[in-house]
């Protein structure tokens, strides 16, 4: 029985151990998927994220010149050409850790999501979909022309 992945949407066999399967065995779906957990998991599991904190800690503490010398492997680099601009159609690249908060460079829609109405006046609960890359000729629009919802200003 064929099922469709939830990731590329691609149809595949699910193996007979697991019939519940809805993720192909591509890497990317197989990422994806294992992304997806994750973020469930830390919203969901206090002790999973203590760990995952704690983890992190440890890692900075031991990798305390990390940066330094990132930077300095950085310039040995200098003189070689510039990576290549990712089409602007294409969705950014997913985060390096899996708790990074801040989006890559882009130009997002940002709308309040239907199935969470806003209880009390504290917070927003918002879906943020990565429309395209940041290009020179497009930083001209302005912020009018990127909001959809009324009454939320920039």
């Amino acid at each position: 029985m064929s099922k469709s992945c939830v990731c590329c949407g691609q149809s595949f066999e699910p193996r007979p151990q697991v019939p519940k399967q809805t993720y192909c065995s591509s890497l990317i779906c197989q990422q994806a998927r294992k992304r997806r957990w994750q973020q469930v998991k830390l919203q969901s599991d206090a002790d999973y994220r203590a760990n995952q904190q704690a983890a992190q800690r440890a890692w900075t503490q031991s990798n305390q010149d990390y940066w330094r010398r990132r930077r300095e492997s950085s310039r040995s680099t200098v003189n070689q050409p510039p990576p290549q601009h990712p089409r602007e159609d294409a969705p950014p690249p997913p985060p390096v850790k899996m708790d990074v908060s801040a989006p890559p460079p882009g130009i997002y829609r940002i709308t309040t999501h239907p199935a969470a109405p806003r209880e009390n006046g504290d917070s927003w609960v918002v879906e943020i979909t990565w429309l395209r890359g940041t290009c020179a000729c497009k930083m001209d629009a302005s912020s009018e022309d990127l909001i959809d919802t009324p009454g939320i200003q920039p």
